[in-house]
């Protein structure tokens, strides 16, 4: 692991990299569309059911960045041979919490 970072870097980060950009574009996209579609002037039926699935779906990739991004934070800040306590706390507690807080929103959903 120390003695060859840029394996660990290619290997594991820049996948992850892409699929936390991924994800992203994903809630980005699909807040744009569910908007346009609710403004598009459906029902109100369809409108609060709409409404209530993008909230839904939006959950689950919102979790994921919250959950991620002090991780991505954490390991750039060790690369670079910083090593902040602040970000090693969260990353450690929220990367290892993120299938508690999805079957959260699993429940609440």
């Amino acid at each position: 692991g120390a003695k060859y970072p840029g394996y660990r870097f290619g290997l594991f980060y820049i996948p992850f990299f892409v699929i936390f950009a991924a994800a992203a574009i994903m809630v980005g996209l699909t807040s744009h569309y569910t908007y346009k579609v609710l403004t598009s002037g459906i029902s109100k039926t369809v409108e609060s059911k709409h409404g209530a699935y993008q909230f839904k779906l939006i959950n689950y990739i919102i979790v994921f960045l919250i959950c991620w991004v002090f991780a991505v934070v954490n390991r750039i800040l060790n690369a670079f041979n910083l090593y902040p306590y602040a970000t090693n706390l969260l990353h450690t507690y929220l990367s290892v919490s993120h299938g508690f807080y999805a079957s959260l929103v699993f429940i609440y959903n």
